[in-house]
Order: C-alpha cells, then sequence, then structure tokens
C-alpha cells in the first residue's frame, strides 16, 4: 500500500467511494458529512477502544484511511470541535507518516476554535506542537484535557501556548487523574499560572489534581484581578487549605461575574469555610465544598448561597443545628443543599426536618448514605403535609421536592408521594391537593366569625379544585347555612328583593 504522502487524494476523491475507504457504517457517516461539508458536523473526535459509536466519532484502521480523514477534514468550513482519546487510538494501526501528515492537515482547518484531549499517557506535547498551525491560526476557544499524563515539560509547554497562542481562550479545564498520577507539584504549578494573565476573557477555570496548594494559589490570586469576566472556578482535588482559600479571595474581589465556585475535595476546614462565605463576591450563589474537613462545630450563617454541597464532610453533632438554624432563617437563599454521607442519623434528620416548617425556598435537601432509619425520614412527614387542621395543611412545606437523588429504601412512601406533589409549579394546587387528599370533611367553623363574607370565596375555592366533588361542596355550604340559618334566609331573601326591584324599575 502506498504511504498517506505519496497518495494523491484530490485525483482519486471523484472516483473513490465511502465504502471503498472503509467498511465501518459509523466512520463512513463521519467521512461522508466531511467530504459533502454540508454543516451536519462540526466536531471530529479520535477515539480510542475497538468501534467508533457516535457521528463524529472515528477509529481508524488504516494509514489511507488516515489519510483520507485528513483529506476531507482540513477542507470543512464547519469543523469546529477537534478531539481525541488515547494515543493508540490510531498509533496502532496507522504509520508515523501518516499520523504526521494527519496533524498537518487539521493544522490546516482554519475554523477550529475547541479542542479536547482525553486519556492521553505520553507524547501530549509532541501532539500540541503538531497542532500549533491551528492553534496559531485560529482563534481557540475552548481546551479541555482529562486524565491526561502531565509532567513539567508538557505543563510548561500548554502554559506557554496560553501566553503566546490562546489570548481568545474562554474555556479552559485540565483535570488530572489520581490514577494516573502526574509529576506537578505546588512550585511547578505556580511557576506556569501566571501564563494565564494573558488569558483575560476565561469564563470557566477548571484545574483539578494538580497538587496545587499555597504558592498556586498565590499566583491564581494575581491572575484573578485580570480574568474579570470568570464565571465558573473548579479547582477540585488540590491541597488548598483555609490560608489558600484566603488568598484566592482576595484575587476574587473582582470578578464580579463569577457565579460558581468548587473546592471540593481539598482541605478547608470551618476556619476556610468562614473565609469563603465573608470574601467571595456576592455574585456567587454556588459553593461546592463535599469533602473536605469542615465540621460546623462553630455558628455561622449559611444564608447567601443559592446551592451549598458539604457533601462528605464529618459534621459535628452541633453541626445540623448550625445548618437548621440558617434554614429557619427567613433571610436563608438556599434552594439546594447537598448533605450526603455526612455523619447524619436519626436525631439530626429531626432536627433539619423541624427547620423546614416555614422554608418555602429549598427544594433539595440531598442526605444520601447518611444512618437514616425509616423513624428519621418519617419527620418529614408531617413537615410536608401537617393533617391537625385546614389551615396546618396549608401552611405545610410545598417547597422541598427531594431528598436525594437515590433514596434510601427506608424512606416512607407517603414522603416520597408528598416530595413528588411538591414538584408542581402551581403552589395553590399543591396546597389544595395536600387539604383535599387529607381532609375528606372540611371543618368550615374557623370562617363563621367572618359571617357569609367568606362563602363566595370557599365557593370559588370548591369549584376550581373540588370540581368533581360535589358532596364536599355541599357539605360545606350546609355547614355555613346550619351554623347561621337566618343570615341565610336574609341573604336569599335579599337577593330576591334586589332582583324585584330592578324588574320594577325597568
Amino acid at each position: 500500500m502506498s504511504s498517506a504522502r505519496e497518495v494523491d487524494y484530490d485525483a482519486l476523491e471523484a472516483t473513490t467511494k465511502i465504502e471503498d475507504i472503509t467498511n465501518d457504517e459509523v466512520n463512513q457517516g463521519t467521512l461522508r458529512s466531511l467530504r459533502d461539508d454540508d454543516g451536519d458536523l462540526s466536531y471530529l473526535y479520535i477515539c480510542g477502544g475497538e468501534e467508533a459509536y457516535d457521528h463524529g466519532d472515528y477509529r481508524p484502521k488504516s494509514s489511507e484511511e488516515l489519510g483520507w480523514l485528513g483529506h476531507f477534514a482540513k477542507k470543512s468550513a464547519h469543523l469546529e470541535e477537534f478531539g481525541m482519546c488515547e494515543r493508540d487510538a490510531f498509533y496502532n494501526n496507522c504509520s508515523q507518516q501518516s499520523i504526521d501528515r494527519f496533524f498537518e492537515d487539521i493544522g490546516k482547518c482554519n475554523r477550529i476554535r475547541k479542542f479536547h484531549f482525553d486519556c492521553i499517557y505520553d507524547d501530549l506535547t509532541e501532539i500540541i506542537r503538531k497542532l500549533d498551525p491551528a492553534i496559531k491560526n485560529n482563534n481557540i476557544t475552548h481546551l479541555c484535557l482529562s486524565g491526561c499524563y502531565l509532567g513539567e515539560t508538557d505543563v510548561n509547554h500548554i502554559f506557554n501556548v496560553f501566553r503566546d497562542d490562546m489570548k481568545g481562550l474562554e474555556d479552559l479545564s485540565i483535570q488530572c487523574d489520581d490514577d494516573i498520577g502526574h509529576d506537578l507539584d505546588d512550585d511547578i504549578m505556580a511557576g506556569c499560572i501566571p501564563s494565564l494573565v494573558a488569558c483575560a476573557n476565561v469564563r470557566r477555570l477548571t484545574l483539578t489534581a494538580l497538587n496545587m496548594s499555597n504558592n498556586s494559589c498565590a499566583a491564581l490570586s494575581s491572575v484573578f484581578t485580570q480574568m474579570t469576566a470568570l464565571r465558573e472556578l473548579d479547582l477540585a482535588n488540590n491541597s488548598i487549605r483555609n490560608d489558600g482559600a484566603e488568598v484566592l479571595v482576595r484575587g476574587l474581589a473582582e470578578c464580579k461575574y463569577l457565579h460558581s465556585v468548587s473546592i471540593c475535595r481539598n482541605r478547608i476546614s470551618d476556619d476556610g469555610l468562614k473565609v469563603l462565605f465573608q470574601g467571595l463576591p456576592t455574585s456567587v450563589n454556588t459553593l461546592f465544598l463535599n469533602s473536605n474537613q469542615i465540621t460546623l462545630a462553630q455558628h455561622l450563617p449559611l444564608l447567601r448561597f443559592k446551592e451549598l454541597d458539604l457533601s462528605g464532610n464529618t459534621l459535628s453533632s452541633d453541626g445540623p443545628r448550625v445548618i437548621a438554624a440558617s434554614l429557619a432563617d427567613p433571610e436563608c437563599r438556599l434552594e439546594a443543599l447537598y448533605l450526603n454521607d455526612a455523619n447524619i442519623v436519626d436525631e439530626e434528620a429531626t432536627v433539619l426536618a423541624s427547620s423546614l416548617w416555614n422554608n418555602q425556598r429549598l427544594t433539595c435537601l440531598s442526605l444520601e448514605m447518611n444512618g437514616i432509619t425509616y423513624r428519621g425520614w418519617n419527620v418529614f412527614s408531617s413537615v410536608l403535609c401537617d393533617t391537625k387542621s385546614i389551615n396546618a395543611t396549608h401552611g405545610s412545606n410545598h417547597a422541598l421536592q427531594r431528598l436525594g437523588y437515590l433514596l434510601s429504601s427506608n424512606v416512607p412512601k407517603d414522603v416520597e408521594t408528598l416530595l413528588y406533589l411538591n414538584r408542581g409549579q402551581d403552589k395553590n394546587l399543591v396546597a389544595a391537593t395536600k387539604i383535599l387528599q387529607t381532609h375528606r370533611h372540611l371543618d368550615m367553623r374557623a370562617l363563621f366569625d367572618a359571617k357569609l363574607l367568606l362563602l363566595p370565596h370557599v365557593v370559588a375555592w370548591l369549584e376550581r379544585f373540588a370540581e368533581s366533588q360535589l358532596d364536599l361542596k355541599l357539605s360545606s355550604i350546609y355547614e355555613f347555612a346550619r351554623a347561621m340559618p337566618m343570615e341565610v334566609v336574609d341573604g336569599v331573601a335579599g337577593e330576591k328583593k334586589g332582583k324585584k326591584r330592578m324588574h320594577s324599575s325597568a
């Protein structure tokens, strides 16, 4: 077979069928879309494994096939993303010459904006060097490195590329994998991070499992003063402590659009949590701190965020009471609170449930993987639907919709039913449904002090929510008539006289 460089694909294109290039149907579809350039395909992903499964994925089986792929890709006016998973995705089947030619072709694509590299365990720097023309000739906005091995040489080269050729970057994600390992430490990262100052337009920044600590936080803090468009920050799975969090907060002060921060699986304790609560920009409404060293042994108002994740932290015995105090506060903005695997048992669950009587904001209180039994879960039943009276049922919690996504089999069925009912958008309907399900007879006595003034409202309510329950409507009206017969008679008589006068005046 001729090498990829010797094949004149332009001359052969008119007489070569896609089916002659590959037998794989997914590969055929990808080649056809690239050749026709019909706008149906905007990304190309060289995948590992035995086969490609999705349109746009490609697993080359030969050098010539890889040559055709590069030939069609470089002509596409719609190809905006390129990615690859595992170096062996084509190194096992294709010659080095065909691989070099393929990267040359990708370098000629003038519309690529996004690069994704997954599970590249070696030669990452060499691959990025081969793509330098594409990086230099295009305005790259997205770069994702996930599960790749990174050594000091790799990370230095990559960050130099940020400084020189990726000033339009909007989304940067470098996610190492602890199972693969890397040769990075805090000092190496602190030396590379200043290059990010050139990427002032970054909106989402993810730097996870890079062994960053105090020095890296100081470098990031300086960069953040220029990265004012930042909206999402993820620094999970590093070695950030309380003093590092304090340094980060100072740098983030000018990030007025920042709304989400994740510092999961680090070493933040209660003092660091206090720093984050008090120092993060007011625009931040989501904070993920699962698997740190937070105990909530000291009182700290948890009011300002809409979404807070404290899962995987071993809370002290006072922790749930600290949380409950915030949930019961009318100023609390929390809509989702995650406390999975947080040392919560029945007593703590009862404390948390009791704080929700008047809370109409929190929709998710996730309590998975705790030691809560049927008794603890059952406490939520009366909070979601208090059956003591109609008014009590009406004033129950109609906001809470989830206690987790993988609930324990210990959760009572009525609690699950009430949580599902609370997902309704019309909270008046939710309240009415609970009332009608739990009160077969509606006690009207609480309304009698207003005489007949409230009767039209009762009738209107029943017409809206209990249209099919004629017996309930009649019994409710009958209660008014039995309690104040003369008022009813006078009302009816007055209505008739009024009608007669109107008839006479006509």
